[in-house]
């Protein structure tokens, strides 16, 4: 039975947030390149571009760091290599998200103005 296009991306994303991609690919694929590097900056540039002020940008942008966070997290716990590499990544993961959710919260609360 063939399987429709929603299903196979449901089984993407449920392998992701499981932590069943290696951690090679979910950490420096998708985390860094793909979100950091290419998504996260180009939508921070759109976003900039259309008026938006950095504060809105934090506010989208935060949340779906610290989500994409939870995969890699996940994935460095199954990683069957060398102990530091998970170690690494998780320590990267640690200090990005706790900067974006102090961040988040001094915006809630109007205490950070990042314009």
């Amino acid at each position: 039975m063939k399987k429709d296009k929603q299903s196979f991306l449901d089984d993407i994303t449920h392998n992701y947030f499981k932590g069943d991609v290696p951690l090679k690919i979910s950490f420096w694929g998708i985390y860094i390149f793909g979100w950091n590097i290419v998504v996260g900056f180009s939508l921070s540039l759109i976003l900039s571009r259309m008026g938006f002020e950095a504060n809105t940008i934090h506010i989208v942008v935060g949340p779906i760091t610290v989500l994409l966070a939870v995969g890699v997290w996940n994935s460095a716990g199954k990683y069957k290599g060398k102990k530091i590499w998970s170690v690494l990544a998780r320590i990267v993961l640690a200090i990005q998200s706790i900067g974006i959710i102090i961040n988040t919260i001094a915006l809630l609360m109007g205490k950070a103005d990042f314009n």
